[in-house]
Protein backbone atom coordinates (compact mmCIF):
# COMPACT_ATOMS: atom_id res chain seq x y z
CA UNK A 1 0.00 0.00 0.00
CA UNK A 2 1.11 3.68 -0.48
CA UNK A 3 0.58 4.53 2.90
CA UNK A 4 1.50 1.39 4.61
CA UNK A 5 4.48 3.05 7.09
CA UNK A 6 2.00 6.61 6.49
CA UNK A 7 -1.13 6.10 8.22
CA UNK A 8 -2.03 9.63 8.78
CA UNK A 9 -2.88 10.30 5.12
CA UNK A 10 -6.73 8.88 5.24
CA UNK A 11 -7.85 10.72 8.48
CA UNK A 12 -11.51 10.22 9.77
CA UNK A 13 -13.39 13.37 11.03
CA UNK A 14 -14.49 13.07 14.99
CA UNK A 15 -17.87 14.07 16.33
CA UNK A 16 -15.45 16.78 17.93
CA UNK A 17 -14.08 17.96 14.66
CA UNK A 18 -10.58 16.48 14.75
CA UNK A 19 -9.30 14.58 11.90
CA UNK A 20 -7.68 10.98 13.14
CA UNK A 21 -6.24 8.22 11.57
CA UNK A 22 -8.31 4.96 11.64
CA UNK A 23 -5.92 3.57 14.07
CA UNK A 24 -6.14 6.30 16.86
CA UNK A 25 -10.04 6.82 16.86
CA UNK A 26 -12.83 4.35 18.57
CA UNK A 27 -16.39 3.82 17.89
CA UNK A 28 -19.15 4.28 20.29
CA UNK A 29 -21.87 1.34 19.08
CA UNK A 30 -24.33 3.18 21.67
CA UNK A 31 -24.31 6.88 20.39
CA UNK A 32 -23.23 5.25 17.11
CA UNK A 33 -20.55 8.01 16.53
CA UNK A 34 -17.06 8.53 16.31
CA UNK A 35 -14.47 9.20 19.10
CA UNK A 36 -11.43 10.38 19.45
CA UNK A 37 -8.62 10.58 22.36
CA UNK A 38 -10.50 13.98 23.25
CA UNK A 39 -14.01 12.87 23.27
CA UNK A 40 -13.59 9.86 25.80
CA UNK A 41 -12.26 10.25 29.88
CA UNK A 42 -9.88 7.84 30.91
CA UNK A 43 -9.91 5.54 33.94
CA UNK A 44 -6.70 4.10 35.08
CA UNK A 45 -7.39 0.36 35.98
CA UNK A 46 -3.99 -0.78 37.65
CA UNK A 47 -0.53 0.27 37.23
CA UNK A 48 2.71 -1.93 37.03
CA UNK A 49 6.32 -2.12 36.21
CA UNK A 50 7.07 -2.81 32.07
CA UNK A 51 9.79 -5.33 33.72
CA UNK A 52 9.20 -7.11 36.47
CA UNK A 53 5.17 -7.01 35.67
CA UNK A 54 4.39 -5.95 38.74
CA UNK A 55 1.07 -4.38 40.44
CA UNK A 56 1.36 -1.49 42.08
CA UNK A 57 -1.48 0.37 44.00
CA UNK A 58 -1.87 3.93 43.04
CA UNK A 59 -0.78 5.07 46.92
CA UNK A 60 2.30 2.95 46.67
CA UNK A 61 2.85 4.42 43.27
CA UNK A 62 2.23 7.65 44.46
CA UNK A 63 4.71 7.47 47.26
CA UNK A 64 7.32 6.06 44.88
CA UNK A 65 7.39 8.91 42.88
CA UNK A 66 5.31 6.63 40.14
CA UNK A 67 9.21 4.01 39.77
CA UNK A 68 9.85 0.35 40.58
CA UNK A 69 12.43 -0.08 43.20
CA UNK A 70 13.67 -3.12 41.49
CA UNK A 71 14.08 -2.46 38.54
CA UNK A 72 16.63 0.44 36.93
CA UNK A 73 17.20 2.28 33.23
CA UNK A 74 20.64 2.93 31.61
CA UNK A 75 21.54 6.30 32.64
CA UNK A 76 23.50 6.72 29.42
CA UNK A 77 20.94 5.22 26.60
CA UNK A 78 17.92 4.25 28.66
CA UNK A 79 17.69 0.87 28.16
CA UNK A 80 16.70 -1.60 30.86
CA UNK A 81 19.73 -2.27 32.79
CA UNK A 82 20.29 -6.32 33.72
CA UNK A 83 21.50 -7.74 36.34
CA UNK A 84 25.04 -9.57 35.63
CA UNK A 85 26.64 -12.15 38.46
CA UNK A 86 30.23 -12.47 38.95
CA UNK A 87 32.85 -13.94 41.19
CA UNK A 88 35.73 -12.63 43.50
CA UNK A 89 38.24 -13.62 45.53
CA UNK A 90 37.71 -12.67 49.19
CA UNK A 91 39.17 -13.78 52.34
CA UNK A 92 37.58 -16.39 54.12
CA UNK A 93 36.13 -15.72 57.61
CA UNK A 94 37.19 -18.16 59.56
CA UNK A 95 40.68 -18.03 58.01
CA UNK A 96 41.65 -14.63 56.56
CA UNK A 97 45.03 -16.21 55.38
CA UNK A 98 42.64 -17.91 52.96
CA UNK A 99 40.79 -16.75 49.66
CA UNK A 100 37.15 -18.36 48.83
CA UNK A 101 35.26 -17.32 45.69
CA UNK A 102 32.05 -15.45 46.32
CA UNK A 103 29.03 -14.02 44.04
CA UNK A 104 28.39 -10.44 43.58
CA UNK A 105 26.19 -8.75 41.30
CA UNK A 106 26.41 -6.05 39.51
CA UNK A 107 23.73 -3.82 36.66
CA UNK A 108 25.08 -3.00 33.18
CA UNK A 109 23.44 -2.11 29.84
CA UNK A 110 23.43 -4.76 26.67
CA UNK A 111 23.19 -1.93 24.39
CA UNK A 112 25.95 0.85 25.42
CA UNK A 113 27.98 -1.58 27.76
CA UNK A 114 27.56 1.36 30.27
CA UNK A 115 27.67 -0.74 34.18
CA UNK A 116 27.91 0.27 38.08
CA UNK A 117 31.50 0.07 38.07
CA UNK A 118 31.43 2.89 35.66
CA UNK A 119 30.84 5.34 38.61
CA UNK A 120 32.44 3.64 41.31
CA UNK A 121 29.23 1.91 42.67
CA UNK A 122 30.35 -1.57 45.24
CA UNK A 123 28.78 -4.25 43.91
CA UNK A 124 25.99 -5.78 45.76
CA UNK A 125 25.97 -9.77 47.60
CA UNK A 126 22.01 -10.04 46.39
CA UNK A 127 20.60 -10.00 43.63
CA UNK A 128 17.46 -7.19 43.83
CA UNK A 129 17.60 -4.21 46.09
CA UNK A 130 20.44 -3.11 47.87
CA UNK A 131 21.44 0.09 45.14
CA UNK A 132 23.22 2.74 47.00
CA UNK A 133 20.76 5.70 46.63
CA UNK A 134 21.69 9.48 45.71
CA UNK A 135 20.86 12.31 48.17
CA UNK A 136 19.54 15.31 46.66
CA UNK A 137 20.64 18.39 48.30
CA UNK A 138 17.38 19.88 47.51
CA UNK A 139 15.19 17.63 49.53
CA UNK A 140 14.75 19.74 52.98
CA UNK A 141 13.84 23.01 50.40
CA UNK A 142 11.18 20.92 48.28
CA UNK A 143 9.66 19.65 51.57
CA UNK A 144 9.67 22.51 52.87
CA UNK A 145 7.30 23.69 49.93
CA UNK A 146 5.27 20.96 50.01
CA UNK A 147 4.41 21.61 53.43
CA UNK A 148 3.76 25.41 53.05
CA UNK A 149 1.21 24.76 49.80
CA UNK A 150 0.06 22.08 51.94
CA UNK A 151 -0.74 24.04 55.18
CA UNK A 152 -1.99 26.93 52.50
CA UNK A 153 -4.54 24.39 50.64
CA UNK A 154 -5.98 23.32 54.21
CA UNK A 155 -6.49 27.54 55.46
CA UNK A 156 -8.47 28.04 52.20
CA UNK A 157 -10.64 24.98 52.43
CA UNK A 158 -11.26 25.67 56.38
CA UNK A 159 -11.97 29.47 54.63
CA UNK A 160 -14.49 28.42 52.37
CA UNK A 161 -16.45 26.03 54.47
CA UNK A 162 -16.58 29.55 56.83
CA UNK A 163 -18.50 31.36 54.05
CA UNK A 164 -20.61 28.63 53.53
CA UNK A 165 -21.84 27.93 56.67
CA UNK A 166 -22.00 31.95 57.40
CA UNK A 167 -24.77 31.79 54.78
CA UNK A 168 -26.85 29.18 56.62
CA UNK A 169 -28.86 29.04 59.94
CA UNK A 170 -26.64 27.76 63.40
CA UNK A 171 -27.82 23.99 64.08
CA UNK A 172 -26.69 21.34 65.91
CA UNK A 173 -25.16 19.27 62.65
CA UNK A 174 -23.38 22.12 61.12
CA UNK A 175 -21.68 22.90 64.52
CA UNK A 176 -20.52 19.41 65.28
CA UNK A 177 -19.44 19.07 61.95
CA UNK A 178 -17.45 22.58 61.87
CA UNK A 179 -16.17 22.27 65.18
CA UNK A 180 -15.49 18.71 65.88
CA UNK A 181 -13.04 17.17 67.54
CA UNK A 182 -10.84 16.15 64.09
CA UNK A 183 -11.21 19.82 62.71
CA UNK A 184 -10.01 21.39 66.24
CA UNK A 185 -6.87 18.95 65.62
CA UNK A 186 -6.80 19.51 62.09
CA UNK A 187 -6.50 23.22 62.69
CA UNK A 188 -4.01 22.92 65.65
CA UNK A 189 -1.41 21.16 63.05
CA UNK A 190 -1.70 24.30 60.99
CA UNK A 191 1.80 25.40 61.95
CA UNK A 192 2.44 28.55 59.85
CA UNK A 193 6.43 28.58 57.84
CA UNK A 194 7.00 31.94 57.46
CA UNK A 195 9.15 33.37 60.70
CA UNK A 196 6.87 36.69 60.79
CA UNK A 197 3.80 34.77 61.74
CA UNK A 198 2.68 33.58 65.11
CA UNK A 199 2.58 29.97 66.26
CA UNK A 200 -0.67 30.07 67.66
CA UNK A 201 -2.69 32.42 64.83
CA UNK A 202 -4.41 29.72 62.53
CA UNK A 203 -5.89 32.44 61.25
CA UNK A 204 -2.86 34.17 59.06
CA UNK A 205 -1.86 32.47 56.08
CA UNK A 206 1.42 31.52 56.14
CA UNK A 207 3.63 33.46 53.50
CA UNK A 208 7.16 32.40 52.43
CA UNK A 209 9.64 35.29 51.33
CA UNK A 210 10.43 35.25 47.14
CA UNK A 211 13.25 34.86 46.05
CA UNK A 212 14.87 37.88 43.68
CA UNK A 213 16.64 37.72 40.70
CA UNK A 214 19.67 38.79 40.09
CA UNK A 215 22.04 40.12 37.11
CA UNK A 216 25.02 37.90 38.93
CA UNK A 217 25.22 34.40 37.50
CA UNK A 218 27.37 31.90 38.16
CA UNK A 219 30.74 32.13 36.27
CA UNK A 220 32.73 29.72 34.30
CA UNK A 221 35.29 27.45 35.33
CA UNK A 222 38.53 28.62 35.46
CA UNK A 223 40.27 25.74 33.18
CA UNK A 224 37.31 26.00 30.73
CA UNK A 225 40.06 27.90 28.01
CA UNK A 226 42.78 25.79 29.09
CA UNK A 227 41.86 22.30 29.10
CA UNK A 228 40.73 20.75 26.27
CA UNK A 229 36.77 19.47 25.78
CA UNK A 230 36.68 16.04 25.91
CA UNK A 231 32.85 15.59 24.87
CA UNK A 232 33.01 11.48 25.72
CA UNK A 233 32.90 12.66 29.04
CA UNK A 234 30.30 15.46 28.96
CA UNK A 235 26.51 14.47 29.32
CA UNK A 236 24.03 15.32 26.97
CA UNK A 237 20.89 17.06 27.20
CA UNK A 238 18.77 14.06 26.99
CA UNK A 239 21.06 12.22 29.90
CA UNK A 240 20.76 15.28 32.20
CA UNK A 241 16.60 15.89 31.85
CA UNK A 242 16.29 12.28 32.99
CA UNK A 243 17.04 12.82 36.06
CA UNK A 244 15.92 16.20 36.67
CA UNK A 245 16.62 16.30 40.80
CA UNK A 246 21.09 16.39 39.77
CA UNK A 247 21.11 17.10 36.19
CA UNK A 248 24.54 15.17 35.98
CA UNK A 249 26.86 17.39 33.76
CA UNK A 250 29.70 14.31 33.79
CA UNK A 251 29.40 10.82 32.26
CA UNK A 252 31.09 9.90 35.56
CA UNK A 253 28.01 11.03 37.95
CA UNK A 254 25.61 9.44 36.02
CA UNK A 255 23.62 6.86 38.28
CA UNK A 256 21.30 4.32 37.44
CA UNK A 257 17.30 5.33 36.94
CA UNK A 258 14.75 3.67 38.94
CA UNK A 259 12.28 2.79 35.84
CA UNK A 260 9.23 4.22 35.45
CA UNK A 261 5.27 2.31 35.90
CA UNK A 262 2.99 2.06 33.04
CA UNK A 263 -0.57 2.03 33.72
CA UNK A 264 -3.59 0.21 32.29
CA UNK A 265 -6.11 2.24 31.31
CA UNK A 266 -9.80 2.37 30.05
CA UNK A 267 -11.91 4.40 27.68
CA UNK A 268 -15.40 5.65 28.88
CA UNK A 269 -17.84 7.50 26.18
CA UNK A 270 -18.26 10.61 27.45
CA UNK A 271 -22.04 11.27 26.60
CA UNK A 272 -23.34 7.65 26.95
CA UNK A 273 -20.64 6.43 29.37
CA UNK A 274 -20.44 2.96 27.52
CA UNK A 275 -16.67 1.62 27.76
CA UNK A 276 -15.10 1.54 24.48
CA UNK A 277 -11.65 0.13 25.71
CA UNK A 278 -11.08 -2.28 28.47
CA UNK A 279 -7.85 -4.31 29.10
CA UNK A 280 -7.50 -7.15 31.12
CA UNK A 281 -6.12 -6.76 34.39
CA UNK A 282 -3.18 -9.17 34.10
CA UNK A 283 0.11 -7.19 33.21
CA UNK A 284 1.39 -10.31 31.38
CA UNK A 285 -1.53 -10.19 28.82
CA UNK A 286 -1.88 -8.02 25.74
CA UNK A 287 -5.72 -8.63 25.37
CA UNK A 288 -9.04 -6.56 25.66
CA UNK A 289 -12.54 -7.18 27.28
CA UNK A 290 -13.70 -4.33 25.99
CA UNK A 291 -11.82 -2.69 22.15
CA UNK A 292 -14.19 -0.87 19.69
CA UNK A 293 -12.07 0.51 17.71
CA UNK A 294 -12.99 2.52 14.38
CA UNK A 295 -10.71 -0.17 12.97
CA UNK A 296 -13.61 -2.87 13.50
CA UNK A 297 -16.50 -0.94 12.86
CA UNK A 298 -16.07 0.84 10.01
CA UNK A 299 -14.63 0.36 6.37
CA UNK A 300 -10.71 1.34 6.10
CA UNK A 301 -9.53 3.33 3.35
CA UNK A 302 -6.23 3.37 2.24
CA UNK A 303 -4.46 4.28 -1.21
CA UNK A 304 -3.41 1.23 -3.87
CA UNK A 305 -0.36 3.20 -5.17
CA UNK A 306 1.33 6.55 -5.70
CA UNK A 307 0.22 8.47 -8.42
CA UNK A 308 1.76 11.55 -10.72
CA UNK A 309 -0.04 14.66 -10.36
CA UNK A 310 -0.27 17.80 -12.42
CA UNK A 311 -1.65 20.59 -12.54
CA UNK A 312 -4.88 20.98 -14.39
CA UNK A 313 -4.57 17.25 -15.59
CA UNK A 314 -7.40 14.99 -14.69
CA UNK A 315 -5.58 11.64 -12.94
CA UNK A 316 -6.92 8.43 -12.04
CA UNK A 317 -6.59 7.55 -7.88
CA UNK A 318 -7.50 3.96 -7.02
CA UNK A 319 -8.42 3.42 -3.22
CA UNK A 320 -9.19 0.07 -1.44
CA UNK A 321 -12.21 -0.40 0.72
CA UNK A 322 -12.33 -3.04 3.11
CA UNK A 323 -15.29 -4.08 5.48
CA UNK A 324 -14.18 -5.54 8.48
CA UNK A 325 -18.07 -6.82 10.42
CA UNK A 326 -19.08 -10.20 9.47
CA UNK A 327 -22.27 -8.83 7.68
CA UNK A 328 -22.55 -6.99 4.24
CA UNK A 329 -22.13 -3.84 3.99
CA UNK A 330 -23.42 -1.11 1.41
CA UNK A 331 -21.81 1.86 0.89
CA UNK A 332 -21.90 4.93 -1.50
CA UNK A 333 -19.35 7.79 -2.07
CA UNK A 334 -20.31 11.12 -1.44
CA UNK A 335 -19.31 14.80 -1.73
CA UNK A 336 -18.93 17.37 0.71
CA UNK A 337 -21.91 19.99 -0.05
CA UNK A 338 -20.92 23.11 1.20
CA UNK A 339 -24.62 24.33 0.73
CA UNK A 340 -27.60 23.07 2.25
CA UNK A 341 -29.12 22.03 -0.89
CA UNK A 342 -30.29 18.18 -2.23
CA UNK A 343 -27.88 16.09 -4.25
CA UNK A 344 -29.42 13.67 -6.99
CA UNK A 345 -27.57 11.21 -8.15
CA UNK A 346 -27.72 11.21 -12.25
CA UNK A 347 -26.38 7.18 -12.63
CA UNK A 348 -27.02 4.37 -10.58
CA UNK A 349 -29.40 6.11 -7.89
CA UNK A 350 -31.70 3.03 -7.55
CA UNK A 351 -31.05 1.16 -4.19
CA UNK A 352 -29.88 -2.09 -3.82
CA UNK A 353 -32.62 -5.19 -3.66
CA UNK A 354 -32.21 -6.18 0.03
CA UNK A 355 -30.31 -2.99 1.48
CA UNK A 356 -31.50 0.31 3.51
CA UNK A 357 -28.70 2.54 1.73
CA UNK A 358 -30.42 5.23 -0.24
CA UNK A 359 -28.46 7.34 -2.39
CA UNK A 360 -31.48 8.81 -4.45
CA UNK A 361 -31.89 12.26 -2.22
CA UNK A 362 -29.27 12.92 -0.39
CA UNK A 363 -28.63 16.39 2.04
CA UNK A 364 -25.68 18.01 3.44
CA UNK A 365 -23.95 15.93 5.87
CA UNK A 366 -20.18 18.25 6.57
CA UNK A 367 -20.32 21.69 6.18
CA UNK A 368 -16.50 22.91 6.12
CA UNK A 369 -16.21 26.22 7.55
CA UNK A 370 -14.11 28.96 6.18
CA UNK A 371 -11.64 28.87 9.37
CA UNK A 372 -10.61 24.70 8.93
CA UNK A 373 -7.60 24.74 6.83
CA UNK A 374 -6.89 21.55 7.46
CA UNK A 375 -10.50 20.69 5.60
CA UNK A 376 -9.62 22.80 2.72
CA UNK A 377 -9.70 20.89 -0.65
CA UNK A 378 -7.33 21.63 -3.20
CA UNK A 379 -8.70 19.33 -5.68
CA UNK A 380 -11.82 18.78 -7.47
CA UNK A 381 -12.70 14.85 -7.16
CA UNK A 382 -15.14 12.85 -9.48
CA UNK A 383 -16.69 10.33 -7.18
CA UNK A 384 -18.16 6.61 -8.55
CA UNK A 385 -21.90 7.26 -8.13
CA UNK A 386 -24.08 4.53 -7.20
CA UNK A 387 -23.35 2.15 -4.44
CA UNK A 388 -20.94 -0.81 -3.93
CA UNK A 389 -21.13 -4.11 -2.05
CA UNK A 390 -18.75 -5.34 0.44
CA UNK A 391 -18.57 -8.66 1.21
CA UNK A 392 -18.49 -9.65 4.92
CA UNK A 393 -15.34 -10.57 6.87
CA UNK A 394 -13.93 -14.14 5.85
CA UNK A 395 -10.81 -15.51 7.64
CA UNK A 396 -10.98 -18.36 5.69
CA UNK A 397 -11.61 -16.49 2.57
CA UNK A 398 -7.57 -15.85 1.77
CA UNK A 399 -7.20 -19.87 1.81
CA UNK A 400 -9.91 -19.75 -0.62
CA UNK A 401 -8.95 -20.70 -4.35
CA UNK A 402 -12.45 -19.11 -6.17
CA UNK A 403 -13.07 -15.82 -7.25
CA UNK A 404 -15.52 -14.02 -5.80
CA UNK A 405 -15.79 -11.22 -8.54
CA UNK A 406 -18.79 -13.01 -10.83
CA UNK A 407 -20.99 -12.88 -7.67
CA UNK A 408 -21.43 -8.71 -8.18
CA UNK A 409 -22.21 -7.21 -11.01
CA UNK A 410 -19.47 -4.20 -11.07
CA UNK A 411 -19.09 -1.52 -12.86
CA UNK A 412 -15.09 -1.96 -14.39
CA UNK A 413 -14.88 1.88 -14.82
CA UNK A 414 -15.75 1.89 -10.94
CA UNK A 415 -14.21 -0.90 -9.84
CA UNK A 416 -10.64 -1.65 -10.15
CA UNK A 417 -10.82 -5.35 -8.41
CA UNK A 418 -12.45 -7.43 -5.86
CA UNK A 419 -10.86 -9.92 -3.48
CA UNK A 420 -13.40 -11.42 -0.60
CA UNK A 421 -14.08 -8.08 1.33
CA UNK A 422 -11.87 -5.44 -0.25
CA UNK A 423 -12.48 -3.59 -3.23
CA UNK A 424 -10.52 -1.15 -5.64
CA UNK A 425 -12.36 1.33 -6.59
CA UNK A 426 -11.24 4.50 -9.35
CA UNK A 427 -11.45 7.90 -8.42
CA UNK A 428 -10.54 11.01 -10.99
CA UNK A 429 -8.86 14.08 -9.32
CA UNK A 430 -7.70 17.14 -10.58
CA UNK A 431 -5.60 19.65 -8.62
CA UNK A 432 -6.63 23.49 -8.48
CA UNK A 433 -4.26 25.57 -10.44
CA UNK A 434 -2.56 27.07 -6.49
CA UNK A 435 -2.06 24.01 -5.13
CA UNK A 436 0.84 22.26 -4.17
CA UNK A 437 -0.25 19.43 -1.92
CA UNK A 438 -3.48 17.52 -2.74
CA UNK A 439 -6.13 17.06 -0.60
CA UNK A 440 -9.50 15.56 -1.45
CA UNK A 441 -11.94 14.70 0.68
CA UNK A 442 -15.53 12.94 0.16
CA UNK A 443 -18.30 11.13 2.59
CA UNK A 444 -18.61 7.80 3.41
CA UNK A 445 -22.06 6.72 3.69
CA UNK A 446 -22.56 3.00 4.47
CA UNK A 447 -25.36 0.70 6.28
CA UNK A 448 -23.85 -0.73 10.04
CA UNK A 449 -25.23 -3.52 11.49
CA UNK A 450 -25.58 -3.11 14.93
CA UNK A 451 -25.40 -5.53 17.16
CA UNK A 452 -26.39 -4.32 20.45
CA UNK A 453 -29.23 -3.01 19.29
CA UNK A 454 -32.45 -3.13 21.53
CA UNK A 455 -35.91 -4.76 20.07
CA UNK A 456 -37.13 -1.12 19.40
CA UNK A 457 -34.32 0.00 17.61
CA UNK A 458 -33.61 -0.65 13.94
CA UNK A 459 -30.60 -3.15 13.48
CA UNK A 460 -29.43 -1.83 10.30
CA UNK A 461 -28.62 2.05 10.64
CA UNK A 462 -27.50 4.09 8.10
CA UNK A 463 -24.04 6.07 9.02
CA UNK A 464 -22.02 8.99 7.30
CA UNK A 465 -18.19 9.26 8.30
CA UNK A 466 -16.51 12.38 6.11
CA UNK A 467 -12.84 11.24 5.02
CA UNK A 468 -10.17 13.27 4.33
CA UNK A 469 -7.33 12.00 1.97
CA UNK A 470 -3.88 13.22 1.32
CA UNK A 471 -3.53 12.27 -2.09
CA UNK A 472 0.18 13.72 -2.26
CA UNK A 473 2.38 16.60 -3.73
CA UNK A 474 1.94 18.33 -7.03
CA UNK A 475 4.33 18.00 -10.23
CA UNK A 476 4.87 20.89 -12.00
CA UNK A 477 3.78 20.08 -15.79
Amino acid sequence: MAHLFQGDRIRLLCSCGLLKPITAIYFCRHCLKLRCGNCVSHEVDTLFCPNCLENMPSTEARLKKNRCANCFDCPSCGHTLSTRATSIQTPSPEDPSKTVARKVYYLACTSCRWTTRDVGLKDQTVATGGWVEQDNEHYKHLQSLLEHYRSVAQQEKLEREKKRFSHRKSSYLSLSDKYSLPSILGRKSLTPLSPFAHKGDVSQTSEMTPLEATAEVEGLPEDIFTEEVVLSSVTTMEQRLSSPEWQPEKTADLYPLHKHILVKRSLRCRHCEHNLSKPEYNPSSIKFKIQLGAFYHVPEVRMVRQVELKTGVETGVQLSLCNPTPHDMTVALLPFVPEASEVSLQKGEESVEGSSLNTSSLVRVVEIPPERTDLKLTADVALPQGQLILAARDDTAEYDDQDSSPNYKDDPQVVAWRRANKVGVNLLVTPKPDATYVRVGFVLRYDYTNTVATATESRTVTLNIPVMVDVGPVTQS
